[in-house]
């Protein structure tokens, strides 16, 4: 069975998506002939018994998984979340779970030990509120609970790290064989305890959004953020939901949604919501005082100081809210929030390496996000410090600029600049936020370029899993290039050399550049790449023909 492209995505509802930016995950069931599962499933089987897990190669070693990847739900599911022309990322992966030899006496215990949210592959990359890497999870065989399926922590995609509170809050995700889930790459989550006689399967892949949103990708049927009817989260973020929802919608302006919710807040309390914030408060109580803040906008200038002092260190619903609420209060935060930055820069300069860069995902200050939130206005301020001596402002203002899109469009010649930085850690970040904003992209491509060519030797000792910084660097490039489709042209000749690069992940997302770039040329490079690469299924030790 093959599935057509011509058959129509199967779009997610607003509730679909409500529940995603609001939990973190959505369930899908592709449709696909229910003996296609067993197929793969018996297959996953044979590769996984006769050796080490395929890793990345376990679509090509399972090829029948692209009729589930491709049918209409999933392309649906993914477009909706992550927007047409959406980058299939070449990291997958198997996650065998084998049963417990004994009964365990606190399934319970083991699944909190579980509990984590996922590194990036190879290296690190920041860890990002808006949803800009997807992953899907699919079952090729019947999943109930007792098979140990995956479990989700709803809401933790604007975490920094999971708490005990935080693991406590994992639900299952069962399904019958077939089921995929869609989840934010940063959702904490968790494999169950496996109490069953037989192994249970779930497959992964990683998708990437190419482009900022300029409309719902969705099937929208209104713009207005409303809370969904499942709210699985235990605290009200309503704030950041519906900020999440306008960026979302493509709207320039991401607090339009709290504009219009009619929230009352009044300007005599302001002495009164400030005290609220105290940490002898009911966190439930200091939420609600947060949200009133926001409601004030600017007039509630007053409480920057207590608010910035939630970030970073407080509990993760607090300082989430606090973040959004500085961006709402605008560019009255925007010199204590730049002030916050350096305070960081100095506090990591003392350190070889900023102790937040963890080569698994990179957590960025909480200052960096709400000057994001705050928008366009952050803009100048924020180029201003891309000159900062201190590393880790560098790699701060450059996520917090690539994180506003196309609004940050005059800090490309700025940003440019930092891809001859000496940190590879600012290179990476800067190359992220320029395929993010994308504007300008023939002032940039060159220097990008530069970064697939040119072998710096103290880039290249292994940082991680067998992979260098110089891989990752070439690897966020080529990336880079993908996302800037047909805008990538001046890059073709680049690209056809990085095909041949000896790390695959840059081999993969120059194949697909040229794919998006799509001149004859390009097709042609495409076309022989992928029949270099073929894999014949067939072939096993008794049949070599």
């Amino acid at each position: 069975m093959s599935v057509s492209f011509n058959d129509a995505p199967v779009l997610l509802t607003d509730e679909q998506m409500r529940q995603f930016v609001v939990n973190g995950y959505v369930m899908v069931e592709p449709s696909v002939p229910d003996g296609l599962h067993e197929t793969i499933r018996r297959k996953l089987t044979t590769v996984l018994e006769a050796g080490s897990n395929p890793g990345n190669n376990v679509l090509p070693r399972v090829p029948e998984m692209r009729h589930i990847v491709n049918s209409p739900e999933v392309r649906g599911a993914l477009i909706s979340v992550l927007g047409e022309g959406y980058i299939e990322h070449p990291h997958r992966y198997c996650h065998h779970l084998t049963p417990v030899t004994q009964p365990d006496p606190e399934p319970g215990v083991k699944l909190a030990a579980n509990c984590h949210q996922d590194s990036y592959t190879p290296l690190g990359r920041p860890r990002q509120h808006y949803s800009r890497f997807a992953r899907i999870m699919y079952y090729p065989q019947d999943t109930p609970i007792e098979l140990g399926p995956t479990h989700a922590i709803p809401g933790t995609q604007f975490h920094k790290s999971l708490t005990n509170e935080d693991r406590a809050q994992a639900i299952p995700m069962p399904g019958k064989a077939g089921t995929v889930s869609l989840t934010h790459f940063d959702i904490g989550h968790a494999a169950g305890v496996n109490l069953l006689n037989k192994p249970r399967d779930m497959v992964k892949f990683i998708y990437v959004r190419a482009s900022e949103p300029t409309a719902p990708s969705w099937d929208c049927q209104s713009l207005q953020w409303r809370k969904p009817a499942a709210i699985e989260t235990p605290y009200n973020l309503e704030l950041v939901w519906s900020h999440m929802w306008d960026w979302l919608c493509g709207k320039r302006d991401r607090y339009d949604s709290f504009r219009n919710s009619g929230v009352q807040s009044t300007q005599s309390r302001l002495s009164q919501y400030i005290a609220d914030l105290g940490t002898d408060r009911d966190l439930a109580d200091r939420l609600k005082a947060i949200y009133d803040l926001a409601g004030l906008r600017s007039d509630a200038a007053e409480a920057i100081p207590a608010l910035t002092s939630i970030l970073d260190n407080d509990h993760q619903a607090a300082r989430v809210a606090a973040i959004y609420t500085l961006g709402a209060i605008g560019k009255p935060a925007i010199a204590p929030l730049i002030e916050r930055l350096k305070t960081a820069g100095h506090r990591e300069d003392a350190h070889p390496v900023p102790e937040p860069w963890n080569e698994g995902a990179i957590s960025m200050e909480d200052a960096g996000h709400a000057l994001t939130a705050i928008g366009p206005a952050a803009v100048p301020a924020l180029t201003e410090v891309l000159a900062s001596p201190s590393e880790w402002v560098r790699i701060n203002a450059s996520f917090a600029l690539g994180e506003l899109d196309s609004h940050a469009a005059s800090a490309v010649s700025r940003l440019t600049v930092l891809l001859g930085d000496d940190s590879h850690r600012v290179v990476r970040t800067t190359t992220d936020a320029l395929g993010s904003i994308r504007q300008g992209a023939p002032t940039f491509i060159p220097h990008i370029s530069r970064s697939l060519l040119e072998d710096r030797a103290d880039w290249n000792e292994e940082e991680r899993r067998g992979w260098t910084t110089q891989d990752q660097v070439r690897t966020n490039a080529a990336m880079a290039f993908t996302r800037l489709g047909k805008d990538a042209a001046g890059a073709e000749e680049i690209l056809l050399h990085a095909l041949d690069d000896p790390c695959g992940h840059v081999g993969a997302f120059a194949m697909d550049a040229l794919r998006r770039i799509d001149s004859p040329t390009a097709r042609q490079a495409v076309m022989a790449y992928l029949e270099a690469q073929r894999w014949d299924e067939s072939i096993t030790a008794d049949r070599q023909f």
